[in-house]
């Protein structure tokens, strides 16, 4: 007991946080501080929001262990999206009419996921592949993903990004960067469709394509064990439940502390004169922290396929998840929701899209620096913009 207390440190400092944070008046008078306080009180919670997120990786990692792939990282991508959905929502229900937050939350998420964390991701297999090596490496060294699997996920990105975040810039049904009602609607029903069969068919008979490759290997060799063996036993079980209720515990309180940070980064923001811009793309960094950290400890140990499962999924749940919540709750409330990029935005999506689809099944660390090389410009552009 007194063991996993300690390990779960985090989990209860920020319970404590909230505590704090709700019975006393903390929260208000930071924010009528100066800049440089308001700023420390934010890197002090970033630095707990961060803490959180690496334990839920850790707990993400033993589930995906005892679930096995890639159901094991579908239950970090479910969860996460759960922070962004709760965010955006709490922004549009409670805090000012902001048409663009919707897009602009969903396209720092795959911006950041995209190139900054799989740049990182692809850095970090393809070193792990050289780990001992004295000699060149050959092109059957590098580290290796199933094509098939990623080929998929890039598909339906590439699909639902250009029609959720592009196509509504040359709509003629509507007069702003957005679709009609009924356009809104089936743009809605047709991502939540895409995305149940997907997910259908991922955890079903296309399992083998989002395996990694070692793995998928076996499993044409017959070495897997059968499905009476694969049930998991009472002690699994027990830990599985144990791991989902801490990851789960985690996520709730990450979420809370989250939308106190969002007050604090956009006081922050306006002090300091920063472009509003900035503030989705800390959001976008505190919704993905866990996937990210989960991504990085996978591909440290050469599970390139399962990080890549982690990215993606969270990914293509942000497109196909957030639209119709945002459009449901636009509608609602009567807020306005714009989906149409900027151009220079949509040159940068259109790019990063080309870049993260696989021409073959080995990857290197150039592949990877190419994508931080997009990542880095696309922040310097949020910070001059």
């Amino acid at each position: 007991m007194i063991a996993t207390l300690r390990k779960e440190w985090a989990l209860l400092l920020g319970l404590l946080t909230l505590v704090v944070i709700e019975a006393s008046e903390l929260l208000t008078w930071l924010l009528d501080q100066s800049a440089s306080l308001v700023l420390g009180g934010l890197s002090l919670l970033s630095l707990l929001v961060l803490a959180l997120a690496r334990r839920i990786a850790s707990q993400a990692d033993h589930l995906a262990e005892a679930l096995g792939e890639p159901l094991g990282t579908l239950v970090l991508t479910a969860s996460v999206i759960v922070i962004e959905l709760a965010l955006v929502s709490s922004t549009m229900l409670t805090g000012e009419s902001n048409p663009t937050l919707a897009r602009d939350s969903m396209f720092s998420v795959l911006m950041i996921v995209l190139t900054g964390v799989k740049g990182i991701t692809l850095i970090l297999a393809s070193r792990f592949q050289k780990q001992g090596r004295d000699t060149p490496m050959q092109p059957e060294d590098l580290a290796a993903i199933n094509q098939s699997g990623a080929s998929a996920y890039i598909n339906l990105i590439t699909t639902m990004s250009v029609l959720v975040l592009v196509l509504p810039n040359f709509s003629q049904d509507s007069l702003d960067a957005n679709y009609s009602l009924p356009i809104n609607w089936l743009l809605a029903l047709v991502s939540i469709g895409l995305y149940g069969i997907f997910l259908r068919l991922q955890v079903g008979s296309y399992r083998n394509l989002f395996l990694d490759t070692p793995e998928q290997l076996a499993l044409s060799q017959g070495r897997e064990a059968n499905a009476e063996e694969h049930q998991p036993s009472g002690e699994v079980q027990e830990s599985v439940r144990r791991h989902g209720v801490l990851m789960a515990s985690g996520l709730l309180v990450l979420v809370l502390l989250a939308e106190s940070m969002g007050s604090l980064i956009e006081t922050g923001i306006t002090d300091l004169g920063l472009p509003s811009s900035l503030g989705g793309l800390l959001v976008g960094l505190l919704v993905v922290a866990p996937e990210a950290l989960n991504a990085f400890q996978a591909a440290g140990r050469g599970e390139l396929q399962r990080s890549l499962n982690t990215l993606y999924g969270s990914s293509l749940s942000t497109l196909c998840l957030t639209v119709p919540a945002v459009l449901l709750i636009g509608e609602w409330t009567g807020t306005e929701v714009i989906l149409g990029l900027e151009p220079l935005e949509s040159v940068l999506l259109v790019l990063t899209l080309v870049l993260v689809r696989p021409m073959s099944g080995r990857v290197n660390e150039l592949d990877g620096l190419m994508l931080l090389t997009v990542g880095v410009v696309w922040i310097a552009l949020q910070l001059v913009g």
